[in-house]
């Protein structure tokens, strides 16, 4: 048993997840060691139950709608996290959907190696992999792509285009949905790509914020 346990279990249960022993004892791995590098490698802005809410939880939050897209492509779907840094949203991701092969796309090099070790650790590294590449070197494709706190959607676009399957789809966690639609704009602005987008809100149990989940499909 974690000592966040309580908080995961209220939170997984307002989202609607069950997480069996195996699932919970990941979680808590992934958790202990995101406290215990955070001092040294600044991984995140924050601690205690701050760290559960407002980065596990909040990356667990789009599960429910990831599984109503996972459910098109059959048991070989590839998914990857970009701009993974300290494994959020991919751990969390990966320890939910546990049939699932993750890719984790990271290139600084503390943050490749604490995600590694974490994966190790929370026994991953069959199923997830880091790649330790910038975004432009990656020549896989992937069914779902997804990214949290990553950079700006017309900055990117462009370049996950070739890594995205023709029927792929992008999860990108955003905050404020004025904010997210002033970067629409700009994408149909600045980018080659075509795209076309679905806005979902998502509930993040104790957690007083905007968030919500963009979905991009290519045009």
């Amino acid at each position: 048993m974690g000592m966040y346990d309580e908080l995961l279990l209220s939170s997984l249960q307002g989202l609607g997840l069950t997480f069996d022993r195996a699932q919970m004892a990941q979680l808590n791995a992934y958790i202990a060691e995101l406290e215990l590098w955070n001092p040294t490698y600044k991984l995140v802005g924050a601690q205690g139950e701050d760290l559960i809410t407002k980065h596990i939880i909040d990356s667990l939050s789009a599960v429910p709608v990831m599984q109503r897209v996972l459910q098109s492509y059959g048991p070989d779907a590839k998914i990857a996290d970009l701009g993974s840094g300290a494994g959020l949203p991919g751990i969390p991701l990966a320890i939910a959907f546990k049939d699932y092969h993750f890719t984790l796309v990271e290139r600084m090099g503390r943050r490749v190696g604490f995600l590694r070790n974490a994966l190790a650790i929370c026994r991953l590294t069959e199923r997830v992999e880091v790649l330790d590449k910038d975004l432009k070197e990656v020549n896989q494709s992937f069914e779902l792509i997804t990214f949290r706190a990553f950079r700006p959607l017309y900055d990117i676009l462009d370049l996950v285009e070739p890594i995205l399957t023709d029927d792929g789809v992008i999860c990108s966690y955003k905050g404020q949905a004025e904010s997210l639609s002033e970067e629409l704009k700009k994408v149909q602005e600045v980018c080659t790509s075509g795209w076309s987008h679905s806005l979902v809100a998502l509930d993040v149990p104790h957690l007083d914020a905007e968030r919500m989940l963009c979905l991009l499909k290519k045009n």
